[in-house]
């Protein structure tokens, strides 16, 4: 038995960025000009180079007892130039390998672009879940990883993550900024979006730059939506002075009002390759999951995150302020979950208060199970409820009552509430009051 394994390097032909179907093939045709080929030293012959879509096929013939190494896909893989395995990524290409006796395909090899493990610039990976990180501000954020990219942690208190490809000068980072009160999506659209998106455009860039980063330039923008909320996109160009010379940078940035954030996305590299490389950051931000609204109730079984009711309170106060309703606030506020439903007296409850018409205490207790079931909507409806109590003296609705009244006495009946549903009936509450 004749054991023969084939070594080689192939040659690949430069191309521009990002090569078309009808251009690989081109090239595999070329490479038939000098076929058929044996392989010095074996009997191994290369037959024919072919394409189908992105995928590269090698054909070759083989004699009789020949056979291949049991490693013989590690052995092709580790055979080519890294030159050639980082062009096969980048250009996201295949290969096939195709060993044939008499017509009659003896052993088949496929080697994927991926498994060179070289990182593709363009590419996305895994996703990564934000809810946890201490700059979230409570956002339940994931976003799929660009690969090729250093993953840093962001320099500034109100930047995330930021991800870094120093080989072609691009920086991608995200962040969240609080604002003074809580927003729907129709408000947005309807009240901050009333504008030419250039003149949203030129107040947000000057509140992000100020001035203070060098001189900007709006090149464009205009209004869009990222996993359902409202965003606008626009590009600017900055202008820094620095030792070596002035730089000219580039900037997309997609600003999306979520409630009571503020949350940016934004790409940036050199003007001059803007164009280029900018696909990378639409696929980074296209792959932008807000969790919170796709929430089911009684699905949160696994939900043991560490609650601060204070910023509940600190919320609830603050929107006070932003509908003129001045209310001292009392020294002693207690906020806690109990399991309520264990007790004859109280398995009917998902929440109360005891502070009621008593301005100098707020006390609340919450039902464990209900606090860990409900949605966010509905945990910003029920400790907004007993707020409501405890600070304002709110009586609850008659049962006859639109259900979806922050003081409607259950929630029951709530099959499906958003935290749209929850700003819109706290605002109309406030605006009565």
């Amino acid at each position: 038995m004749l054991k023969i394994f084939l070594l080689f390097a192939i040659p690949f032909i430069t191309f521009s960025q990002n090569l078309t179907t009808e251009e690989i093939k081109a090239y595999a045709e070329s490479m038939n000009k000098d076929l058929p080929y044996s392989i010095p030293g074996t009997k191994v012959i290369m037959d024919n180079v072919s394409s189908i879509g992105r995928n590269l096929i090698f054909t070759y013939k083989v004699p009789e007892g020949w056979y291949p190494f049991d490693n013989i896909k590690e052995e092709l893989i580790n055979a080519q130039t890294e030159d050639f395995k980082k062009q096969l990524s980048g250009e996201k290409i295949n290969l096939f390998h195709l060993y044939t006796r008499n017509g009659n395909i003896i052993k088949n090899v496929r080697i994927a672009y991926t498994d060179f493990n070289i990182p593709v610039i363009g590419s996305l990976g895994e996703y990564r879940n934000y809810k946890s990180h201490p700059k979230s501000k409570g956002i339940n954020i994931k976003i799929k990883d660009p690969l090729g990219f250093e993953y840093l942690e962001g320099d500034r208190p109100s930047i995330i993550k930021k991800f870094n490809n120093k080989l072609n000068n691009l920086v991608y980072l995200f962040g969240v900024n609080e604002r003074p009160f809580f927003m729907t999506k129709d408000y947005v659209r309807n009240y901050i979006f009333n504008e030419e998106s250039a003149s949203v455009a030129k107040v947000v860039v000057d509140e992000f730059i100020g001035g203070v980063y060098g001189e900007s330039n709006l090149v464009s923008s205009r209004y869009i939506d990222i996993d359902r909320q409202p965003a606008l996109e626009f590009v600017y160009d900055l202008k820094t002075e620095t030792i070596t010379g002035d730089i000219e940078a580039r900037t997309i940035m997609w600003v999306v009002y979520y409630e009571d954030r503020l949350i940016f996305f934004s790409g940036t590299s050199k003007k001059e390759n803007f164009d280029k490389h900018k696909y990378i950051f639409y696929l980074i931000t296209n792959s932008v999951v807000f969790l919170d609204q796709y929430e089911k109730i009684g699905i949160n079984k696994k939900n043991n995150d560490v609650v601060d009711f204070n910023e509940y309170v600190e919320k609830f106060y603050r929107e006070l302020t932003y509908f003129g309703i001045n209310k001292i606030r009392p020294k002693h506020v207690d906020i806690k979950l109990k399991p309520l439903d264990v007790s004859a007296e109280t398995y009917h409850y998902h929440g109360y208060s005891t502070g009621y018409n008593n301005d100098d205490v707020v006390e609340i207790v919450l039902n464990e199970r209900s606090w860990r079931d409900f949605t966010k909507a509905q945990k910003h409806y029920l400790i907004f409820h007993e707020l409501c109590h405890d600070i304002l003296n709110l009586d609850d609705l008659k049962p006859e009552a639109e259900e979806k009244n922050i003081m409607y006495p259950s929630i029951n009946d709530f099959k499906v509430l958003t935290m749209d549903d929850f700003i819109e009936n706290f605002h109309n509450l406030l605006e009565k009051y």
